[in-house]
């Protein structure tokens, strides 16, 4: 299912103006290249491979229920955490996977199978989808849903996560058994990798340019407790 009509048919009670995100110029909306063909196929792989791991897990089995592109909006629309300043990241050239509990229904499970933002595990997927799609395909932007009540996704930007971390190096470390737990350390880099980089979805914000943005609200703003 398209990116953008999840949005528009699930997500009407969150919806409200973003006055930040509306003053944003049209010559803020970055563009991008358009996806190629065989990065949407090898995304569908990864979402493949990475499902055969996670759904193996005791008690909280989880699968990928999409590897999309995130082309059917213009861009992400990100506020920083203090919100007093927007990031506009392209998104014609990025793919967007929905991690959801078995037998769930995402991006809204019910709260039976639903799990809170801060659950380590698929925001440790998450990242792993991230990490791969970067490393093996041309794609700038990942965007992930996350098994949470509310729309909540993991956006990243290949160069920035590339600044901050080595891609490969932490790839490897994370494909293992999800069963196990992570070291202290590499826990503390899935968290400080993954917690500034989810955001609750806004609403669609209408471009200079006809198209739409999808708006996000950092999950954890400054002064909130993560």
């Amino acid at each position: 299912m398209k990116l953008k009509r999840l949005l528009v048919g699930g997500a009407a009670g969150a919806m409200f103006a973003v006055g930040a995100a509306a003053a944003v110029p049209a010559e803020a909306f970055p563009t991008a290249s358009a996806l190629e063909p065989r990065t949407l196929v090898r995304a569908q792989a990864i979402r493949g491979q990475v499902i055969a791991r996670y759904r193996l897990l005791p008690g909280g089995k989880l699968t990928v229920t999409e590897a999309t592109s995130t082309g059917s909006v213009e861009s992400f629309t990100l506020l920083s955490p203090d919100l007093l300043e927007t990031r506009v990241l392209a998104a014609d050239n990025g793919i967007y996977y929905a991690i959801c509990p078995v037998r769930a229904t995402c991006p809204y499970p019910t709260r039976r199978f639903a799990r809170a933002a801060a659950d380590p595990v698929p925001r440790r997927l998450a990242l792993e989808l991230a990490l791969r799609t970067f490393l093996e395909t041309s794609a700038d932007v990942v965007a992930v849903s996350l098994p949470s009540p509310r729309f909540i996704l993991f956006v990243v930007e290949r160069t920035e996560l590339a600044r901050e971390v080595d891609l490969p190096t932490l790839a490897k470390a994370l494909d293992g058994d999800p069963s196990r737990a992570l070291s202290a350390s590499l826990e503390g880099v899935v968290d400080r990798v993954t917690r500034a980089r989810l955001f609750l979805f806004l609403g669609l914000e209408a471009t200079p340019n006809g198209r739409d943005s999808w708006a996000g609200l950092p999950l954890w703003t400054n002064g909130s407790r993560p």
